[in-house]
């Protein structure tokens, strides 16, 4: 079996979207043919936005994990505002403006280059060199963001010559929140010669979108190229759906997440206005919201609940209790939108509920909801496409919705392990002829 160390800084027990991906590959390339070693950073150093230790169980017990220190920003900020460290990583998702916050993004985006993991790369990358003097492997894959992750992959590739794929979850330089950090000329001038330094030097480039993958070809070349998208596992979905609200009990419209004013519709609490003249209506919240996120919609008299952050199992179990389920993209100049495709819409597609998405109506989102007939993509200022939906996903409230099995299938993560298996497999043949 061929052999390949995975740079990962979010794993297992970090929490959240970002870590299902390279969890996902780790578990099931074993399967085919690549037994991988996993390189991340220790928890007790680590700023995860979420811990979620039920992950752990999804790790084969034979699977190495080299944990390594880190220094993290965070600690700083947190002395300086008096506060606990974990206190501060959790406040990171706070949206509120505040001199002391401004101060903080003005560094993270100007200071800590290319992210504020760049605390790990120094122990990273020492550890990635004593793994490949000890040890062989066939082949080096970093994922990102943070991207700090791929200059270690790229300090390993140069001590090792093995071949190295840069996996891109986000964009880097075209990132949709850069214009929060206050990212100067100089800053952006690093970020570009970074990205270009690495995605030039990679063996190949994979990313989440088609979007996301013109975009950098289009800054960049790149020596080999595919798009492997994110996906759902079907051992995730529970087995016995929890059951529908009967028709005049409240209407849920449920979003799983991180929630803030930015992908904050005005219009579509509007809508939700209209419908609760036909029917009482919740939103419900699981993950991070802030806290003007919530009172836009309770100063409009719609009844919002926070759950807070659950375990990985349980936030897809309780997917399938909403009767809609929300996805909101950013409003970004220059379809800066059509490239984001969120991790969780292909769990949500996975456990069959109605999609209603607040986004670009043309790009990678729209396309697969409508390739896999789950839901609809509406414009932030659709007023009457968003209530047609919503009305029409009210009349069959309770029934199954009916998505393309076939190209829902196509979105499993042990085929897209296999499809990354089968890019590991040519540039190693290559290689190794």
């Amino acid at each position: 079996m061929k052999r390949i160390l995975l740079i990962s800084y979010y794993f297992p027990p970090s929490g959240g979207a970002g870590v299902q991906r390279i969890l996902k590959f780790a578990r099931y390339l074993p399967e085919h043919g690549w037994w991988p070693t996993i390189l991340t950073v220790d928890p007790n150093y680590a700023a995860y936005p979420a811990i979620d230790t039920s992950l752990l169980v999804e790790i084969p017990q034979e699977i190495e994990i080299v944990h390594t220190r880190a220094w993290d920003p965070f600690s700083l900020y947190g002395h300086i505002q008096g506060k606990k460290r974990t206190e501060v990583i959790e406040a990171g998702y706070i949206q509120e403006d505040s001199g002391l916050k401004s101060i903080a993004r003005w560094l993270r985006g100007n200071v800590f280059l290319p992210d504020a993991r760049i605390g790990w790369f120094p122990f990273a990358s020492r550890a990635a060199h004593r793994l490949l003097r000890k040890k062989r492997f066939d082949a080096i894959m970093s994922t990102g963001p943070p991207h700090s992750g791929h200059l270690v992959g790229l300090v390993a590739h140069r001590v090792s010559r093995l071949p190295w794929v840069v996996d891109m979850r986000d964009p880097w330089v075209e990132i949709y929140y850069a214009d929060q950090m206050y990212e100067g000329g100089i800053a952006r001038k690093i970020q570009t010669h970074l990205e270009r330094k690495v995605l030039r030097t990679a063996t190949a480039v994979i990313s989440v979108s088609r979007h996301v993958g013109n975009g950098l070809r289009k800054r960049v070349p790149v020596q080999h190229y595919e798009t492997i998208p994110n996906g759902f596992d079907p051992a995730d979905i529970p087995k016995d759906a929890s059951p529908q609200a009967p028709k005049g009990q409240a209407f849920i419209l449920g979003y799983i997440g991180t929630y803030t004013l930015r992908i904050h519709s005005d219009v579509l609490v509007s809508v939700l206005q209209q419908l609760q003249t036909i029917v009482p209506v919740e939103v419900h919240f699981v993950g991070k919201v802030s806290v003007e996120a919530l009172e836009a919609y309770r100063v409009k008299g719609i009844l919002v609940k926070a759950i807070g952050y659950l375990p990985h199992g349980e936030a897809v179990g309780y997917m399938q209790s909403a009767d809609v389920l929300l996805l909101s993209l950013p409003c970004l100049q220059n379809s800066g939108s059509a490239g984001i495709v969120t991790g969780k819409v292909f769990e949500y597609m996975s456990v069959r509920r109605p999609i209603l998405a607040v986004g670009p109506v043309e790009g990678d989102l729209a396309e697969i909801l409508k390739y896999v007939e789950a839901g609809c993509v509406f414009e932030p200022h659709d007023y009457e496409g968003m209530f047609t939906f919503l009305n029409e996903c009210l009349g069959s409230r309770g029934n199954t919705w009916p998505i393309n099995e076939t190209a829902l299938a196509e979105y499993e993560r042990p085929r897209l392990t296999g499809q990354l298996a089968r890019l590991l497999d040519r540039i190693h043949s290559r290689r190794n002829p």
